[in-house]
């Protein structure tokens, strides 16, 4: 097998780990092949580069070939755009390689270290890069299929997840690379440890996770065209109709809502991500205050405002992505403006942030993050370590469709495992209402508990549970992360008092079928 062939296996093997495949166990040896050819002496620089960037193209093209589909429309050239971010991240893989060829190289225990090093490096570099962070597509969220298994995020995070399977992969590629069978074995029993303790600490805390109930909330999701989306005007128009269709049955109907959930009163009514781009001053804000008026509830709808004391910009005004709290006294305030805008299609063109603090309501404590926000772990966490209980996602997913023949876009179900992950990770409930997509909501031990899949449009009322616990990593974020990096690191690097390296021997049987 070439090195090529393993790389393009590595990058097949790893996308069809995550979301939408979901065949999380193939992440547990999915670099095993390209770690294998890559132990092979004496490679040439160029035949280390194609194999990584076959691994890089097959990886994040199959995963995020939504993207220049997506972007098409919203912003000059932005199918190129879609395709060069494509390439730029393939371009690691490249780099990923090389790196770990000379890692694997320095002696007999590299492969077990060099390959979770080099891996979770790269996921922690693309996840701090600023505003062009790329935190999408994490190996630990092939995991957000089996919730249970992503317990230890609790502690960890993603990156934790990301850590842990690279390190069973390292563990594989060092068993096979032992020059001798007893060491193979004994290497094979800790490797086995490492992959079932993470794995059995996850299924005794989701029995054992304690959870309790919170005030009802209402979750809208409306069903606009991609094709009125890229226009605000009909976006606006599209949206004040849907909102007619869905809300005034509702309204109607709304004391047999409430008895139908114990006859408890829901709190809040929860609308999408920006359906009103131009008309919220001049119509749509008046319209939020009579249906608050209406269903005598508080409203969070999205909307494209200006903040008089911050929206200046060059001596000119720019909007905010914002999520706006209207309330049945008609009061109107801005709750949250996103902060992690999109780049090329938000940014430059909206203003972001600044952050701001906890909706605290019908005894209720919010956190509200919008749409692509929720793959920020360290953001959703600063959210629960400030006092929310329960995560609400705003989203505008119609972008991501029409898909290519007739299949639901990737990244809907990419979306649903970042949301899936920061509720394991920070142990609240999360809704989200959707433009476009999918109407959610998930308890905190990750388990969907409402669900209205793409194409329908309506209002579902969702008992969100919460549990009392603050986890290690609302605590500590990435420490963690950071830590057992360092930790792999001064392992792999030891102070020697040999003057040169001599590089492991291997045994033949193993890396000659990667010629």
């Amino acid at each position: 097998m070439g090195i090529r062939v393993a790389g393009a296996l590595s990058g097949a093997l790893a996308a069809l780990a995550l979301p939408p495949f979901d065949l999380w166990f193939l992440a547990f040896g999915a670099l095993v092949p390209l770690a294998l050819a890559l132990s092979r002496p004496c490679l040439e620089y160029r035949e280390i580069v194609a194999g990584g960037l076959w691994f890089g193209v097959i990886f994040y093209g199959v995963l995020l070939h939504w993207v220049p589909f997506t972007v098409h429309g919203l912003m000059p050239f932005g199918a190129l755009f879609g395709f060069l971010s494509i390439t730029i991240l393939a371009a690691t893989g490249g780099v990923q390689a090389i790196v770990l060829h000379y890692l694997i190289g320095r002696r007999a225990r590299a492969p077990i270290l060099a390959v979770p090093v080099v891996w979770v490096t790269t996921e922690v570099l693309l996840a701090y890069a600023g505003p062009f962070a790329i935190p999408w597509t994490p190996l630990g969220l092939s995991l957000a299929a089996v919730p249970v298994l992503a317990g230890p995020s609790e502690w960890v995070g993603v990156r934790g997840l990301s850590l842990w399977i690279a390190l069973v992969n390292g563990g594989v590629v060092g068993c096979l690379l032992c020059p001798t069978r007893r060491w193979a074995r004994l290497g094979a029993i800790a490797t086995l440890i490492v992959a079932l303790g993470p794995a059995v600490v996850g299924v005794v805390r989701d029995r054992s996770l304690p959870m309790s109930r919170l005030p009802p909330v209402l979750v809208a999701q409306i069903d606009v065209p991609r094709n009125a989306l890229i226009e605000p005007a009909l976006r606006d128009q599209r949206s004040a109709e849907a909102l007619v269709r869905i809300l005034a049955p509702f309204s109607q109907d709304l004391g047999g809502t409430i008895a139908a959930v114990g006859a408890e009163r829901p709190v809040i009514a929860i609308l999408p991500e920006a359906p009103f781009y131009e008309s919220w001053n001049t119509g749509v804000e008046n319209q939020m205050r009579g249906i608050a008026r209406d269903l005598d509830l508080p409203i969070l709808v999205g909307a494209h405002v200006f903040d008089d004391n911050i929206s200046k910009r060059n001596n000119s005004e720019v909007p905010h992505n914002a999520i706006m709290l209207v309330e049945p006294d008609g009061a109107t305030r801005l709750v949250h403006s996103k902060i992690r805008l999109v780049p090329g299609v938000e940014y430059p063109g909206l203003l972001p942030g600044p952050r701001r603090g906890i909706l605290q309501i019908g005894g209720l404590s919010l956190g509200v993050a919008i749409c692509f926000e929720a793959a920020f772990g360290r953001d959703v966490r600063r959210l629960r370590k400030d006092g929310a209980e329960l995560l609400v996602n705003p989203t505008n997913d119609g972008w991501f469709r029409p898909s290519l023949f007739g299949i639901e876009s990737a990244a809907h179900a990419q979306h649903r495992a970042h949301l899936i992950l920061r509720v394991v990770e920070t142990r609240m409930g999360a809704v989200r209402s959707s433009l476009g997509g999918e109407l959610l909501g998930i308890d905190p031990d990750g388990r969907i508990s409402v669900i209205r899949p793409v194409g329908e449009e309506g209002m579902s009322t969702v008992l969100p549970l919460v549990s009392p616990i603050m986890t290690g990593y609302v605590l500590y974020g990435d420490a963690g992360v950071f830590a057992g990096l360092l930790f792999l690191v001064i392992l792999l690097f030891p102070r020697s008092k040999r003057t040169g390296m001599e590089r492991p021997s291997r045994p033949s049987h193993v890396w000659g079928a990667f010629r």
